[in-house]
């Protein structure tokens, strides 16, 4: 039981070392490019609506880990 405590620990202190490197992942639904495609319009495109338009997206644990960094 106590292996199991330590590896959880150890893991979560790996993961947040990982957040404070690269606290940013690539948006999955425009695929980093920061546009959305028109459906009708395929030529035309608008900045995607879940990034705002950077591409970027939090990780998972970055507003939990670092919210005062």
């Amino acid at each position: 039981m106590v292996i199991i405590v330590f590896i959880a620990i150890f893991a979560a202190g790996g993961y947040y070392l990982s957040l404070k490197a690269h606290p940013l992942t690539k948006c999955k639904v425009c695929n980093g490019s920061a546009r959305h495609y028109g459906a009708t319009y395929t030529d035309a495109f608008r900045r995607c609506r879940k990034c705002g338009g950077t591409g970027r997206k939090d990780r998972l644990g970055v507003r939990l880990f670092m919210k005062n960094d």
